[in-house]
């Protein structure tokens, strides 16, 4: 990372951080809770962060498919500027004097989806990405209502019922073939 770059992964850390603060302060002081605005401030009323306090990172995953899933970190204050390198980026969703949420938009498909996904028809005529067979109706994502009458009659026999059983998906190029394949029988409405 250039030194330019790392500055200013630290700089949008730091005001991050100093917001999550400030937000705290505020909240605090609108409570009325003395006790609490007096750990967040020190003497000189500037913010005390405590070198040993522990702040937590959630980390918000959102793949193409349509999953999002959470990671929790906790890191010391006193580290946190370090850290945020590694998640040069993420975006900041949300800070707060304890938590900071972070996402990040993934070009990719979701783990699980690599897994056990399947391509397939859900029972309204949609075409649709399964989490496992079509049969189980366990739908992650859907796409668009196919013309299952041009579809039926423009394409094999075998390559409808592959398509009702459900086409396995192991990585965003066979997920977007498919999407590609079949998007011509995309529903019109007509």
């Amino acid at each position: 990372m250039t030194e330019k770059k790392r500055w200013m992964v630290y700089a949008t850390w730091g005001v991050a951080l100093a917001t999550g603060v400030v937000v705290g302060i505020l909240l605090v002081s609108k409570e009325g809770n003395d006790s609490g605005l007096a750990r967040l401030l020190n003497h000189t009323g500037e913010a005390n962060v405590v070198a040993g306090a522990s702040y937590e990172l959630v980390l918000a995953r959102h793949y193409l498919c349509g999953v999002r899933d959470e990671e929790h970190v906790s890191v010391r204050t006193n580290q946190l500027a370090d850290v945020m390198g590694d998640y040069n980026g993420w975006e900041i969703v949300q800070a707060e004097p304890v938590k900071m949420i972070l996402m990040k938009r993934e070009q990719d498909i979701a783990p699980v989806c690599k897994e056990n996904g399947h391509i397939g028809i859900a029972a309204d005529g949609m075409l649709a990405l399964f989490h496992g067979l079509p049969a189980e109706q366990d739908v992650v994502q859907t796409f668009y209502r196919i013309d299952t009458a041009k579809m039926e009659a423009s394409l094999p026999k075998e390559e409808w019922e592959n398509l009702k059983r459900g086409i396995r998906i192991r990585n965003l190029a066979e997920y977007n073939s498919v999407l590609s394949t079949y998007g011509e029988y995309q529903w019109s409405g007509q």
